[in-house]
């Protein structure tokens, strides 16, 4: 009897082939959305997968380098005297040289450069194997406050025979600063070269010169050097 009834002009079975058509197309929005986010949920995840995580890199920070000043050590005297050489002494200076050496008498040539008061003069024993005599000598000057650099200023630019400066530069004898300088000159027609070296002493600056002829020179350079080590003035 109520089979025939319609509502909105429709019957039940109508309404009711309505009402499913209705949630069968809910399903398909609500499963449509859901694969649609998933996938989209997929891709955010790759995409933070392949982009690099930003890293943060320490540097390290380099302090400077301090460099020390190197300061001499001092050597015991008697380890810079080398065997069999000989020592001469005044009452002010001593110093040592090899066996081929004496105190120059009178009648000795004096080439060197003359730079102060004079007070020691060795030369050579002739021999065979030199055709030069080979000098060295020590001088002296009282100074006040100058400085060897002054000194140098002041005594070199009159220098005999025509000399001139090869070499000037500042070393350390043991531990006492001082300088040294190398003087070119000829004496009649033979080339000489003069190694000066200038030691300041409280108010008295030394001056001990090696000379020789310019190829002993050089063949006698490592004797001189070793000598000029054994210099020093006389402590009472």
């Amino acid at each position: 009897m109520n089979e025939g009834q319609r509502y909105f002009g429709m019957t039940r079975m109508q309404i009711g082939i309505l009402a499913g058509l209705a949630g069968m197309l809910c399903l398909i929005v609500i499963v449509g959305g859901w694969l649609v986010l998933s996938n989209r949920n997929s891709q955010l995840s790759a995409f933070s997968t392949s982009v690099p995580a930003s890293t943060v890199t320490s540097v390290a920070v380099v302090s400077p380098t301090i460099e020390p000043t190197i300061t001499p050590t001092p050597i015991p005297y008697d380890q810079l005297i080398p065997a069999d050489w000989y020592q001469f002494k005044t009452a002010l200076v001593e110093i040592w040289m090899p066996g081929n050496f004496k105190l120059a008498d009178k009648n000795t040539k004096d080439i060197t450069a003359n730079l102060g008061i004079p007070e020691l003069l060795l030369a050579e024993v002739s021999s065979k194997s030199s055709a030069y005599t080979m000098l060295v000598s020590v001088s002296y000057d009282l100074t006040t406050d100058s400085s060897l650099d002054q000194v140098l200023d002041e005594k070199f630019p009159n220098l005999p025979y025509q000399a001139h400066i090869a070499d000037r530069r500042t070393v350390f004898i043991n531990t006492l600063e001082a300088r040294r300088v190398v003087i070119e000159f000829k004496v009649d027609n033979i080339d000489y070269n003069n190694l000066v070296y200038l030691l300041q002493d409280g108010n008295t600056v030394w001056y001990v010169e090696y000379v020789a002829e310019l190829s002993e020179f050089f063949d006698n350079l490592p004797i001189f050097e070793q000598s000029i080590k054994t210099f020093r003035p006389v402590r009472y």
